[in-house]
């Protein structure tokens, strides 16, 4: 209960926080995305980068969880070159929509440093709930998501 317990203070200190926007470029070549598409739905943002070692361990984690929550929108954000990118992808394939954007999108949603991966659980409302520094593992993901909804 302690991790929960965090989360939802995380909740609290992001509540008065503006929401959340995006629109990017998808990395199969099919146009752009929007968070706006999301509307009135918590999502799972992970950020990652074709030269990061723990993002490659963790893209089965989060395949996994994608598909056992196929209502719950999971979307990975290349902070990387299009062609780096998409090599990586091609290796590794994921199973939820993948985009491309420029690092100073990680600013926007809480990541100073700009270390990956990075994930971000948003609201129904798309302001931070939970965030993690580092690899995720299916616990985390699961009571993450559990306390945003």
């Amino acid at each position: 209960m302690k991790g929960r317990a965090a989360l939802l203070l995380l909740v609290a200190c992001q509540a008065g926080a503006a929401p959340l926007a995006f629109d990017l470029p998808r990395l199969d070549g099919g146009g752009r995305l929007t968070l706006a598409q999301f509307h009135g739905r918590a999502v799972v943002l992970n950020f990652w980068v074709s030269t990061c070692l723990p993002c490659v361990r963790e893209l089965p984690i989060i395949n996994a969880y994608a598909a056992r929550q196929p209502q719950l929108p999971v979307i990975g954000i290349a902070i990387d070159a299009q062609q780096a990118a998409q090599t990586f992808l091609r290796r590794y394939p994921a199973s939820y929509p993948q985009l491309q954007a420029p690092p100073a999108l990680l600013s926007r949603f809480g990541n100073q440093i700009k270390g990956l991966p990075y994930t971000v659980i948003l609201t129904s409302e798309h302001r931070i709930c939970a965030r993690r520094l580092g690899p995720v593992d299916a616990a985390w993901l699961d009571e993450a998501v559990a306390a945003c909804r």
